[in-house]
């Protein structure tokens, strides 16, 4: 009898809480539905104030090497800095239209996947740019891309290796500080990296 009891006991609990579970999935769906209504009446807003990124140019080792490969990325690279780029972290479609207006939302799609190639061609040239020996250069190019807010876990570890070749292993605790301010979830698998690469120096 007691342990009827018990397990019927269970049951009630049990149930109470698939109770609250749903109701709080619920009132989740409402309020995401009910924000997204308002994004979608969101007025067009001036965009003319974003925090548009600047490529500088005149600081990278563009034409500087002869290989074909480096071109490919310089070209790349090229190419953005005459577009407009913003770094929009990890602000959802609807975060933006309610922020910006629903008419801005391709514009701003397109700001941020400049931001997404522009982080990658910056990774993939400094590791071009290090494996033919110009380590330097690479250094100039990871630093420009932390400068700029990329989550990239390749931009980090590759300028950390570099400050640890370099003989400035304490660098590295600018980089795990820059990473303590990136709004995206990989930011704890960076600073986890970091910290251990910073150990074993």
């Amino acid at each position: 009898m007691p342990i009827l009891g018990l397990f019927i006991m269970f049951l009630a609990v049990l149930a109470i809480l698939r109770k609250r579970s749903t109701q709080s999935q619920t009132d989740i769906e409402e309020r995401f539905w009910e924000k997204e209504r308002a994004a979608n009446h969101t007025r067009l807003k001036d965009l003319s104030r974003l925090p548009y990124i600047t490529i500088p140019l005149d600081k990278f080792p563009i034409g500087k090497h002869e290989n074909n490969e480096l071109k490919i990325y310089e070209e790349t690279i090229n190419f953005l800095a005459g577009q407009k780029i913003v770094n929009l972290g990890s602000k959802s479609n609807t975060e933006l239209k309610l922020t910006y207006g629903t008419a801005s939302l391709e514009h701003l799609t397109q700001y941020e996947h400049n931001f997404t190639v522009l982080c990658q061609t910056l990774v993939g040239y400094a590791e071009k740019l290090i494996h033919l020996g110009f380590r330097k250069d690479a250094q100039t190019v990871l630093e420009y891309g932390i400068s700029i807010g990329s989550d990239l876990s390749k931009n980090y570890l590759l300028l950390a290796k570099l400050y640890r070749k370099n003989g400035e292993p304490q660098r590295i605790n600018e980089l795990i500080d820059s990473a303590q301010k990136l709004d995206s979830l990989l930011k704890p698998s960076i600073i986890k990296k970091l910290s251990d690469m910073l150990s074993d120096s």
